[in-house]
């Protein structure tokens, strides 16, 4: 069932851009609200309230799950973990949104590039043609990751043991709470962050040996070598640091190298982004049907 709903999202996904309006999640940024100042009015802090939050939206979905288990030969329960899955994906969709980088830029509308690069990076983009490109290729990359791959890892994983839905909510909560508090520095804060470190940190190397599978496996391995000391020893950096080393390992870009660069460089570069992306989410669903037709073939 987790192979046929992960099919379904991924069509929904690149067929019908309308259904992306629903994933919003201010609701979680009211309830997230309300459950601090409930706690900070009895002086609670710290990693519990995080607990506390994730637990209502989960326990919501674990009851859900269970209720449409079995139901009406399992439609109940595929359509709810597509919907899932579906809603978690995104929230926007990274390739239309390169796409109208492509536009601008090959139209010479540095305007409109601009702001294209700006709603990919969600910062003002470099000025300098390298450090754009480099800035942009490590953003693919990551919000890829984010946004597709490890939703669909963490699905998969979790369907193995009957809880997919629990593991694409978990996943999608912690990334929302991390880019809220990113940049604060109170035991609120540090919890999230921790909480995203150890819940990134598998998917991000399982995507990190995807990559390496989707392009070039020896130059992956090589810059994972290279990068991974400043990184080995903290989950925090290793969740970026796995994708970035074995993205741009796969991708052959040397890290930290000038070189002179034409304005044509960067949509080829990004354009081959985008092509190890694709080719990583068939890898991963190629690999899901081998262990489903594996554990249930029979």
């Amino acid at each position: 069932m987790s192979l046929i709903a992960i099919l379904i999202s991924l069509i929904l996904e690149r067929s019908m851009s309308s259904l992306r309006e629903f994933r919003k999640f201010g609701w979680f940024d009211e309830y997230t609200d309300k459950v601090l100042a409930w706690s900070r009015d009895r002086g609670w802090q710290g990693p519990g309230i995080v607990l506390v939050i994730l637990a209502g939206p989960l326990l919501a979905v674990v009851i859900i799950n269970a209720l449409f288990d079995d139901a009406l030969l399992g439609l109940l329960a595929l359509a709810f973990n597509t919907l899932v899955l579906f809603l978690c994906l995104g929230p926007k969709d990274l390739e239309q949104q390169v796409e109208q980088f492509f536009a601008a830029w090959e139209l010479e509308d540095d305007e409109k590039a601009r702001e294209a690069a700006e709603d990919i990076l969600g910062e003002k983009p470099p000025e300098a043609l390298s450090e754009l490109q480099s800035t942009m290729t490590e953003k693919l990359l990551l919000e890829s990751t984010e946004r597709l791959l490890a939703p669909i890892f963490c699905f998969t994983l979790f369907a193995m043991l009957g809880a997919g839905p629990f593991g694409v909510v978990l996943y999608r909560l912690s990334c929302l709470l991390q880019h809220r508090f990113a940049g604060q520095s109170d035991e609120f804060a540090g919890a999230v962050q921790r909480l995203y470190a150890i819940i990134g940190w598998l998917p991000a190397h399982a995507i990190a040996l995807l990559f390496a599978m989707a392009g070039s496996f020896v130059d992956a391995i090589q810059q994972w070598r290279e990068r991974s000391p400043a990184w080995r020893d903290d989950w925090q950096k290793a969740v970026d640091g796995a994708v970035l080393a074995g993205g741009l390992g796969a991708l052959q870009v040397q890290p930290d190298t000038e070189q002179d660069m034409s304005p044509d460089d960067i949509p080829s570069q990004l354009r081959s982004v985008m092509g190890l992306v694709l080719r990583s989410v068939v890898i991963l669903v190629v690999v899901i049907a081998m262990i489903t037709l594996t554990l249930f073939g029979d």
